[in-house]
C-alpha cells in the first residue's frame, strides 16, 4: 500500500511555489508576467496569457472567493498571506451594488462610497501585492445571499423600473452603474499590469438564453470595454460569453464546454451558509478535496472555492432569508472560518492539493481535453496525464463508490475510502490523499479574553420595541497577534447587538435541530452535512467583531426580545463572554515571509498605477 504526505509538511513549501519553477511556457501566479500588460484571451484548454513577449502562455486558475463586505480592511492582508499560503493563485469577489450607492439621490448625484468595507481599491492593491488574479463578478445582480442580491432597494423609485429585464429603465440605470465601477477599477485590469483576468456579469440566471434580457447582457459586455473575458454562471448565457459551473461536483460539466471551444470553470465550489434553528453545516474536506481533483483530471482549468472565507453579514446586511434566517457567519466551515481563522483539516489537506496542482501545472495544462476517463468498475476510475516531452506524469485515483475498496493500478495497489481521490507520481508513490475518514471538527477553540465576572451588566425594559436593554463595558482585550474577538452571546435570546455605537449583527441562540439535509435550498447544497456534536445546540453562538471596532474602552448594548427561543427560558447575561481564537501555530510561521514579501511588493503597486495614472 502507498501512503500520503503529511499536509502541514506541504503547507510550509506551498508559501514559496512559483517563482522558482522551470521556464515551462506555463503561468503560475501574476508575478510570472513581470509586471508587464498582458492580454487574455482563452482556447478549450484554459486562459492564455500574452505579454509583448511571450505570447499565449496558459494559465491553471487556482481561486477562493473573499467578499471585501464581509470582512474588513483591517483583515485583508493576513486572510490574502492565508490565501496564498495555501497555494491558491487567485482570489474572486462579487461587487455589491446596493454596498455602494445608498439611494436614488446618491445615484443621480454620481455618489459612489468606496470607503470602509468598500475601499475596492485597497482590495485590489493587495491582491496584487500577494501575487493574486482577481476575478471580478460585478453583477449587477449578484444573489451571494445578501440583501436583494446586491440590486439596491431605491431601484423600486424609478418610474418604469422592472429589474433584471431588456427594459430602458433598467437598463439605463445598470449601464450607468457598471460604467462608472469599470472605469474606477480599470487601473487593475490586464491590459494596465493589473491583476483583474476576468469579469462576469450578471449571476445564476434562469431560463433561456435567447431572450432578449440576455442578448442585451451581451451586448453591455462589449459596450463596457474591459478586454478581457466575461463569464456567466449556472444559468443562461449570452454569446460571447463563458458558461460556468456552480456546484457539488462539476466532473460532468466538462466535456460539453470543451467541445465548444470554451475553457472549463468551476466558479463556485460550494462551500455554504447556516440557518438559525437549523444545525450547523460543514462540506466535508474529503468531499471537497475529491471534487476538486475530479474536476481538474477531467479537463478543468479553473477552480474557484465559494467561499475560501465567508466572513460575516454585520449589522443590517445580516437580512437574509432563505427558509429561514441567515446566520451573520457566512460558509464558517470554509477554507477560513467566518472570523478568518484558519478551519483545519480542510485548510492543510486542500492545501497540500494545491500544492500538487502547481508542481505539476505543465503537464495539466499540457494535456489536450477532451480527457480520457478509464473506468476499472462502475465506480472507480482514473485519468493518467502525461503533457508533453519532457512533463513528469501525474495519475488521479477514484472510488466514487459507497464502500471502501482496494484499487490495483500499474502492478500496486492503493487503499481507497468511500468517495475518495488519490493523486500519483511516476513511479506511483501517493503526491495527496482525500481522507474522507478524517472528521471535520469544529475549528479552531475559543479562549476567555478575560473573566466573565468583569463584565457588570446593567438593564432596561423597552416595551415598545417588546424587549430589554443590556449595557456593559470593558477594556482593549490583551490578545496574541492575529487573534480574532467575538462576543458569546449565550444566556440572551433573540436580537441584536451594538459595540461602541456600531449595530454588529442581529443574533439568536435557537437550538439547531439535525433534522434535514442542510443548505437543500438547491441542488448544489445538497453536499453538506452536519457539524453532528453541535445539534441541539444554538446554531451560532459566537459573534465576530472585526478588530477596527475594538476600542479601548468599549461600550457593548445587546437588545434581546420578550419573546425567547423554545430552549431558553429566561435572559441570564452573565452567561454571555468575550472570547478570542487564534490561527495554528505552526501555519502562522509560514504566513510570516509572504506578508513580508506582499509588503515589500506594495510601492511597486503603487508605483505602477502613479505611471498609470500619469499616462492616461
Amino acid at each position: 500500500m502507498r501512503g500520503g504526505t503529511t499536509a502541514l509538511v506541504v503547507l510550509v513549501v506551498v508559501g514559496m511555489t512559483g517563482s522558482g519553477l522551470a521556464d515551462d511556457g506555463i503561468v503560475r501566479q501574476l508575478s510570472d508576467l513581470g509586471g508587464q500588460p498582458y492580454n487574455v484571451s482563452y482556447n478549450n484548454r484554459s486562459m492564455l496569457l500574452s505579454t509583448p513577449t511571450d505570447k499565449d502562455r496558459p494559465v491553471l486558475l487556482l481561486s477562493g472567493s473573499v467578499h471585501y463586505v464581509r470582512s474588513t480592511p483591517e483583515m485583508w492582508p493576513s486572510i490574502f498571506a492565508k490565501l496564498k499560503a495555501s497555494g491558491l493563485n487567485a482570489v474572486e469577489s462579487y461587487v455589491f451594488w446596493n454596498f455602494h450607492v445608498h439611494s436614488l439621490e446618491a445615484h443621480n448625484n454620481k455618489t459612489v462610497d468606496y470607503t470602509g468595507r468598500g475601499n475596492v481599491t485597497y482590495f485590489l492593491e493587495l491582491a496584487e501585492a500577494h501575487d493574486l488574479f482577481v476575478i471580478w463578478r460585478i453583477g449587477p445582480y449578484v444573489c451571494a445571499e445578501w440583501p436583494g442580491g446586491g440590486m439596491p432597494s431605491w431601484l423600486g423609485q424609478i418610474p418604469g423600473m422592472k429589474a433584471r429585464s431588456a427594459t430602458q429603465p433598467y437598463q439605463d440605470v445598470c449601464y450607468d452603474w457598471m460604467h462608472r465601477h469599470i472605469e474606477y477599477v480599470r487601473p487593475y485590469f490586464a491590459e494596465n499590469g493589473g491583476p483583474m483576468i476576468i469579469t462576469q456579469m450578471e449571476n445564476e440566471l434562469s431560463g433561456p438564453s435567447n431572450t432578449p434580457y440576455v442578448e442585451w447582457l451581451g451586448e453591455l459586455a462589449t459596450q463596457l470595454r474591459t478586454n478581457l473575458p466575461w463569464i456567466m454562471c449556472h444559468g443562461a448565457h449570452a454569446n460571447d460569453t463563458i458558461e460556468t459551473c456552480n456546484g457539488c461536483d462539476c466532473t460532468d460539466f466538462v466535456d460539453g464546454i470543451v467541445s465548444g471551444g470554451q475553457p472549463v470553470m468551476w466558479s463556485e465550489d460550494e462551500q455554504w451558509f447556516d440557518r438559525f434553528s437549523q444545525g450547523a453545516s460543514v462540506r466535508p474536506t474529503g468531499n471537497v478535496g475529491r471534487g476538486m481533483a475530479a474536476f481538474i483530471a477531467a479537463g478543468g482549468s479553473m477552480h474557484n472555492f465559494y467561499m475560501f472565507h465567508g466572513g460575516t453579514m454585520w449589522g443590517n446586511w445580516s437580512s437574509t432569508v432563505r427558509r429561514t434566517r441567515l446566520t451573520p457567519s457566512y460558509a464558517n466551515t470554509a477554507n477560513l472560518a467566518s472570523d478568518s481563522i484558519i478551519y483545519d483539516p480542510k485548510y492543510s489537506t486542500i492545501a497540500g492539493l494545491h500544492y500538487v496542482l502547481q508542481n505539476y501545472t505543465a503537464t495539466i495544462l499540457h494535456t489536450p481535453v477532451p480527457i480520457t476517463r478509464v473506468a476499472t468498475s462502475p465506480t472507480t476510475w482514473h485519468v493518467t496525464m502525461n503533457g508533453t516531452t519532457g512533463d513528469p506524469t501525474i495519475t488521479f485515483l477514484f472510488n466514487d463508490g459507497p464502500n471502501a475498496t482496494t484499487l490495483p493500478f500499474r502492478s500496486q495497489s492503493y487503499a481507497m475510502a468511500a468517495e475518495s481521490s488519490r493523486v500519483l507520481d511516476a513511479t506511483g508513490s501517493s503526491l495527496w490523499y482525500s481522507k474522507p475518514d478524517v472528521e471535520d471538527g469544529l475549528g479552531q477553540p475559543y479562549h476567555l479574553a478575560f473573566d466573565t465576572s468583569q463584565l457588570k451588566w446593567t438593564n432596561w425594559v423597552d416595551g415598545r420595541q417588546g424587549g430589554s436593554w443590556y449595557k456593559t463595558s470593558f477594556p482593549r482585550p490583551s490578545m496574541p497577534d492575529g487573534a480574532m474577538l467575538s462576543v458569546n452571546l449565550t444566556g440572551f435570546g433573540q436580537g441584536n447587538m451594538f459595540l461602541n455605537g456600531v449595530h454588529v449583527n442581529y443574533f439568536d441562540l435557537t437550538n439547531g435541530e439535525c433534522f434535514h439535509a442542510p443548505g437543500g435550498v438547491n441542488n448544489h447544497g445538497s453536499c453538506l452535512t452536519y457539524l453532528w456534536e453541535l445539534c441541539d445546540t444554538p446554531t451560532q453562538s459566537n459573534y465576530h467583531v472585526p478588530p477596527e471596532w475594538i476600542a479601548d474602552e468599549n461600550e457593548m448594548l445587546v437588545f434581546s426580545r420578550n419573546t425567547l427561543p423554545t430552549n431558553i427560558t429566561t435572559v441570564d447575561p452573565t452567561l454571555a463572554s468575550v472570547v478570542y481564537r487564534m490561527d495554528p501555530s505552526a501555519i502562522t510561521q509560514t504566513l510570516e515571509p509572504i506578508s513580508e514579501l506582499a509588503k515589500a511588493r506594495m510601492p511597486r503597486v503603487h508605483s505602477r498605477l502613479a505611471q498609470l495614472a500619469t499616462s492616461l
